[in-house]
């Protein structure tokens, strides 16, 4: 048994609310809430994923606040609290359940145009300056060793070994290329443990799909899914948006290239948004943050295609490797042309 999302709409709206599967996102279950005049967005917290879901909204809280604060033109959604005054909603099931604002905006799972690439860009920038002037209580990891690349990649070996649906055959193509991008996995912990990249904290999914734009004016304006906001690292969210955005492509798409003008387009934005914030070391390491990034969810698509499709969301059996085979061949193309956008980043970086 579990609640009925009517039920737990309830809770916050009062009664007689319809909901509606809101789709979109790998991981939370999502409606849109409708009462009388009334829109309001709720979600179930996927407790699979997230081993603390009442930690990850203790998160959720705070760093909503904290951005709603600053006053800027990027902020995030409001949440709304329990017609009892709770923040959340615990159900006699342990499902942990949150009401925000709905957001009469544009989403785009992937982008259209370099003014698309740049206005993301921009708004996670903004969104990395904001969290950088947090000092709150400090925030814990709601998901253990998230941008640990290299423990992936042992977990996907493990995988590999144990083979427990028997599609490791079928998927050899896939370990062997990520086998040869290995050393990617040691860019970063280095360079953290030595200071030269400082911890931050990150959005540490700063894709495209987690940022709304106005209808009006196409600016990006909010910023959502925070989740996974915690101690990380600015070049996670970058590389996570070049991963996202530096190709119009679907995320399972057969043949992604990396456009150039969209390379450019989210650097400019980016660089914008977050201001003085980031360090030389930092900047030296953007081009690179973009192949890490594809790299590593390329590893995560494919362990999980190969655990049973347990973390993302399918449509279709066998799309967590059609993914995986997609993020391959991004970065194939990232790594094609890693020397000009290298030279992209000097440029723009020098402004």
């Amino acid at each position: 048994m579990a609640l009925t999302p009517e039920a737990a709409a309830a809770a916050f709206v009062g009664e007689r609310a319809t909901c509606v599967p809101f789709a979109g996102g790998h991981i939370n279950a999502s409606w849109l809430v409708r009462r009388g005049a009334e829109r309001r967005f709720l979600q179930r917290i996927n407790a699979d994923v997230f081993p603390d879901p009442r930690q990850v909204m203790a998160t959720v809280t705070v760093v909503t606040a904290h951005v709603r604060a600053c006053g800027e033109p990027v902020t995030c959604p409001a949440l709304l609290p329990t017609l009892s005054g709770r923040p959340w909603l615990e159900d006699e099931y342990g499902d942990i359940w949150r009401c925000s604002e709905y957001v009469d905006a544009d989403a785009k799972p992937t982008v259209g145009s370099a003014h698309d690439a740049r206005e993301a860009a921009f708004a996670f920038g903004a969104f990395s300056r904001m969290l950088a002037s947090y000092e709150g209580p400090p925030l814990p990891e709601t998901i253990p060793g998230f941008h640990d690349t290299a423990a992936r990649l042992r977990q996907l070996e493990q995988v590999v070994t144990m083979d427990p649906l028997g599609r490791v055959a079928a998927a050899r193509s896939h370990i062997e290329a990520l086998r040869q991008r290995a050393p990617l996995a040691d860019l970063l912990p280095p360079r953290m443990a030595a200071g030269a990249v400082p911890y931050r904290l990150a959005h540490n999914d700063a894709k495209i799909a987690n940022v709304l734009f106005d209808r009006g004016s196409g600016r990006a304006r909010w910023v959502v899914d925070l989740d996974t906001v915690m101690p990380g690292s600015l070049l996670h969210d970058f590389g996570d948006l070049v991963r996202s955005s530096v190709s119009r492509a679907a995320e399972d798409a057969a043949s992604p290239e990396a456009e150039a003008e969209l390379f450019e387009a989210l650097v400019e934005g980016f660089l914008r948004g977050v201001g003085d914030t980031p360090t030389a070391t930092e900047l030296e390491l953007l081009e690179s943050a973009g192949r890490l990034i594809t790299f590593e969810q390329a590893v995560r698509f494919l362990t999980d295609h190969l655990q049973g499709d347990t973390y993302f969301r399918i449509d279709r059996p066998g799309q967590n490797l059609e993914r995986a085979w997609s993020q391959l061949a991004l970065l194939e193309s990232l790594e094609a042309r890693s020397q000009a956008f290298r030279a992209v980043v000097e440029r723009l970086g020098r402004r």
